[in-house]
């Protein structure tokens, strides 16, 4: 809560379990040249702060408060801001230090975010959906007819790639951890999905692309999917591994040669170098969460102060779509 000059804000003496992961309440300083304070209304949990936080990210200077993603409203500005005023609506998807009320923040890491757009939405749909675009846009240029492959496709990242996908005229196929999920997936528009606690993969690729196998796959998931997925590649497809939730796959480059899969392994920063990328990339997914490619952004809200508990529910695999916190 904020009371004076102190802002809410979680912080972490370690890196380890849920459990460290502790909120307190500290004095916001002023911003110094370049940067202002930033009165988050909307922060984003996405698998890259577990990562931070059980130490697959090492992080040298405790304590620290980790998150990457938010949204909210300029409070104040520091010299040399020319770009943003105070009362301007913004938000970035990569800044470490997201789990606070307020931040200061470099403007130069901001993006101005539509007034039509909610803070919740930019918040649950800026790094997911900026990875998305990146994905089919860049990454592997998804096409009319083509038959792609989405793990995880009731996540966050993967349910805005699927839909984004059939809107570009391709044909979706998703896999889902557990059956639980499997009509949330289907809501998405995708054509077929895939329950790997109950069907085999293969099998449910070989009856459905009458075993033709698939262009693409896009996979976040990594050691618990990349094997059994160069069973349903075409030779000469495409996969596009940009994560590694369940760990860093084993790849065996002589099955890659031998079929002549491409194996592309991008980063977001890779595809926006700079300022004016960025926006315009932004631009394209606000406009595509606007008409609806997108489909509605319903996340699931947690208390800043639940922090740990949303940590245990996102890894236990429990939770479906984007995940937020509100103060």
């Amino acid at each position: 809560m904020e009371k004076n000059n102190e802002t809410g804000v979680i912080r972490m003496n370690r890196q380890g379990s849920p459990a460290v992961l502790e909120y307190r309440l500290e004095t916001i300083g002023k911003p110094n040249a370049n940067q202002v304070v930033l009165n988050q209304k909307a922060i984003a949990l996405n698998f890259v702060d577990v990562m931070f936080r059980n130490g697959t990210f090492p992080l040298n200077t405790f304590p620290v408060t980790i998150g990457v993603e938010a949204a909210g409203v300029i409070e104040s500005v520091g010299e040399n801001v020319n770009d943003f005023v105070k009362g301007d609506k913004v938000g970035y998807f990569f800044s470490l230090g997201a789990y606070a009320e307020r931040r200061i923040i470099d403007a130069s890491e901001l993006i101005k975010i539509p007034d039509d757009i909610s803070f919740d939405q930019a918040a649950a749909v800026m790094a997911k959906g900026l990875t998305a675009r990146m994905l089919i846009k860049q990454a592997y240029s998804v096409k009319k007819g083509d038959v792609v492959l989405v793990h995880a496709a009731a996540g966050g990242v993967g349910s805005l790639v699927s839909r984004w996908a059939k809107a570009l005229g391709a044909k979706v196929i998703g896999t889902v951890g557990s059956s639980s999920k499997k009509s949330y997936a289907l809501s998405h528009g995708i054509d077929h999905v895939i329950s790997l606690d109950t069907e085999n993969l293969a099998e449910s690729v070989k009856n459905f692309t009458e075993g033709k196998g698939v262009d693409v796959i896009f996979d976040g998931v990594g050691k618990a999917t990349f094997e059994e997925s160069l069973n349903v590649i075409k030779n000469d497809g495409t996969i596009v591994l940009f994560g590694s939730s369940s760990g860093a796959p084993d790849i065996d480059n002589g099955i890659l040669e031998a079929k002549k899969i491409k194996l592309i392994r991008p980063t977001l920063g890779s595809y926006l170098p700079d300022k004016e990328s960025v926006q315009l990339a932004a631009s394209e997914m606000f406009e595509a969460l606007k008409t609806g490619i997108l489909g509605e952004i319903n996340p699931t809200v947690y208390p800043l102060s639940d922090v740990a508990k949303a940590h245990q529910d996102l890894e236990s695999g429990s939770t479906r779509g984007s995940i937020i916190f509100h103060i």
